[in-house]
């Protein structure tokens, strides 16, 4: 594949990377992004609030040799909704991306998915295979098969990809697509703060994909182009080692929430097949729970 560096001919992407307090991460997404084979780029950085000046220095500095980045300071912390909110409305390419402060992208990453956007006018996002890794960019090789899970998400039916997301297991690559690249005017008037208020924050990554998936399908590339980070922050998890009948029920009260999410989002004989197969996905999220739970259990006892 030709390199693309036509930058007057081709069309604006936007790069949209909200941060907080993680520089060096930040610093090497930037190189990443930087050095990326598509040249045609606006780079958003919104700095919530990081403490210090650490942040904004790392980001002025690899300024002065890209004008392609913007850099905004937010004088307090909107939290992530909004800040992912606020990199979308900054945008004005005519197809958009979130990076993430700590992930990994290879050169070819948005050329690819570009270019695969382009040869399916029935996908709204475009995506690679990908592995997780730790904070040092090491593979973490117990996860399953992700590419078997985004095959799931390319079928041209709506109604057979709507209810094979549902299906698919959790905890797997559901999410990852956010990270994609999208077509902005599916984009337009969404709002992340409307989104999260009305199915809730837990898995509104995930809800955000199923609602993609109701426009449109995922084309999807076997190569291996994106690395997520794992075992941080930003890794939500229900269950920790002071377990309890509360956390229980506030992690089954959130299930249900997310569930529900599927229901509001999806019309149609897809909402009526959803309601059906609720329970099996109920039961999924409870087994997972109880396995979890067994092996943070175990693993306690063995420190």
């Amino acid at each position: 594949m030709n390199h693309i560096h036509a930058k007057n001919v081709l069309p604006l992407i936007s790069v949209g990377i909200p941060t907080f307090n993680r520089p060096e991460s930040l610093r090497r997404v930037l190189l990443e992004i930087n050095q990326q084979t598509y040249k045609n780029l606006e780079i958003i950085v919104s700095d919530n609030a990081s403490t210090g000046s650490e942040t904004e220095n790392i980001v002025r500095k690899v300024m002065q040799n890209d004008s392609r980045v913007r850099y905004i300071k937010q004088p307090k912390n909107i939290g992530p909704v909004h800040n992912f909110q606020f990199v979308l409305m900054q945008a004005t390419g005519e197809y958009f991306m979130w990076a993430a402060d700590d992930d990994w992208h290879d050169q070819k990453f948005v050329e690819v998915l570009y270019q695969n956007l382009m040869t399916d006018t029935s996908a709204v996002v475009s995506f690679c295979n990908f592995d997780s890794r730790d904070e040092h960019g090491n593979p973490i090789l117990v996860y399953p098969n992700f590419y078997n899970t985004l095959k799931g998400m390319c079928y041209c039916s709506n109604f057979i990809r709507q209810v094979q997301f549902f299906l698919l297991r959790e905890g797997s690559a559901k999410p990852h697509p956010i990270y994609g690249l999208i077509r902005r005017q599916n984009l337009l008037g969404f709002s992340w703060t409307t989104f999260v208020e009305k199915y809730g924050w837990y898995a509104s990554d995930v809800l955000f994909v199923f609602y993609l998936m109701t426009q449109g399908r995922l084309v999807l590339t076997e190569q291996k182009l994106f690395g997520c980070t794992v075992g941080n922050y930003k890794s939500y998890d229900a269950l920790n080692n002071n377990w309890n009948l509360s956390k229980y029920y506030k992690f089954m009260r959130e299930q249900f929430r997310y569930i529900n999410g599927y229901f509001k989002i999806s019309k149609g004989l897809t909402k009526a097949t959803i309601i059906v197969l609720s329970p099996i996905k109920l039961f999924e999220i409870t087994f997972l729970l109880h396995v979890r739970y067994c092996y943070k259990k175990i693993k306690k006892s063995l420190i």
